[in-house]
């Protein structure tokens, strides 16, 4: 996937941007409290997510949470796939409480890995 282009005249723009819109307004203003033109609005709506992050925006992504949790299951998957086959050398890392918890969720996994084998249908 090709990276998107991150355009400097909205960069420049952005950062002379004050994002606390005045209440009843969807116009921004510069930093030195002038509102933006016409244009300047136009191109401040038109900016992409990744020059708004760029420019240190917080944008609420909804696809981003959902891509984190689908990504820590993988990572767990990945790593338990070295874990479990070595995890005696694991014990002098953790705390007591640690191996305490292993332990519970050991269990845990182990009751219910027959769900995560292949299927032989």
């Amino acid at each position: 996937m090709p990276q998107p282009e991150i355009r400097p005249h909205v960069m420049a723009l952005l950062f002379d941007t004050n994002f606390n819109r005045p209440p009843g307004t969807r116009t921004f203003r510069h930093l030195d409290g002038r509102p933006f033109t016409d244009e300047e609005q136009a191109l401040a709506d038109d900016a992409t997510l990744e020059e708004l992050q760029a420019a240190g925006v917080y944008v609420h992504n909804p696809e981003a949470g959902a891509e984190a949790k689908v990504a820590a299951h993988e990572m767990a998957e990945l790593l338990f796939k070295y874990v479990i086959p070595h995890r005696e050398a694991l014990i002098p890392f953790m705390t007591h409480e640690d191996m305490l918890e292993y332990g519970r969720l050991e269990t845990v996994v182990a009751a219910g890995a027959y769900r995560l084998r292949p299927r032989k249908d």
